[in-house]
C-alpha cells in the first residue's frame, strides 16, 4: 500500500537515487545528487515536498509552491514517479496531494509539462488542466515547456 506524506530530510537522498533514472531528470542533465540538493533547497525554503511511499521506499514526489504563478496560483514544480511503478495511480494521488495541499489558490492550479513528456500531456488533460500556452528553450535549449492551467471551479 502507498502512503502520501511530507518529504523529511532523511528521505531526500533515497528519492533523488529512486528518480534520477527518469528519462524526464535524463533530458535536464539532474543526477541523482543534483536532485537531492534541489529538494534539499525546496523544505529549507518552505515549499511543498510530498513524497510517495511504497513498501518504506520512496517512489515518487511532488514538488509545489502554494502561490508560485503570477502571484495567484499555485505551482507544480515536479511530479514523478519512479520507473514501473508509472500507471498504478501514485501519480493521480500526488496530483491530489499537490491540488489539496496548495489551499484554495485564487488564480488555480498551473504546471509546465516538456514538449517530449507526452504521458505527462495525456494525464494532466485527463485530470482538468488544459494547455493555455508555450514557452520555448526555458528550462533548457531545445526544449519547449508546455503550460497547463486547471482554473478553480465555480463559486456554488
Amino acid at each position: 500500500m502507498s502512503i502520501i506524506r511530507p518529504a523529511t530530510p532523511a528521505d531526500l537522498s533515497a528519492l533523488g537515487t529512486a528518480l534520477a533514472p527518469l528519462s524526464l531528470f535524463q533530458a535536464y542533465g539532474l543526477t541523482a545528487a543534483a536532485l537531492t540538493q534541489r529538494f534539499e533547497a525546496a523544505l529549507q525554503r518552505g515549499e511543498g515536498l510530498l513524497l510517495a511511499e511504497l513498501e518504506g521506499a520512496p517512489v515518487g514526489v511532488c514538488w509545489f509552491i502554494t502561490r508560485g504563478a503570477f502571484g495567484t496560483g499555485a505551482y507544480l514544480r515536479t511530479l514523478a514517479v519512479k520507473e514501473g511503478l508509472q500507471g498504478k495511480g501514485l501519480g493521480v494521488e500526488l496530483l491530489r496531494g499537490y491540488e489539496d495541499g496548495s489551499g484554495d489558490p485564487p488564480g488555480g492550479w498551473f504546471l509546465l509539462a516538456s514538449d517530449f513528456n507526452t504521458g505527462a500531456h495525456r494525464f494532466y488533460e485527463r485530470h482538468g488542466y488544459r494547455e493555455v500556452g508555450l514557452l520555448p528553450d526555458f528550462a533548457a535549449k531545445g526544449v519547449t515547456e508546455r503550460i497547463y492551467w486547471k482554473p478553480r471551479p465555480p463559486a456554488r
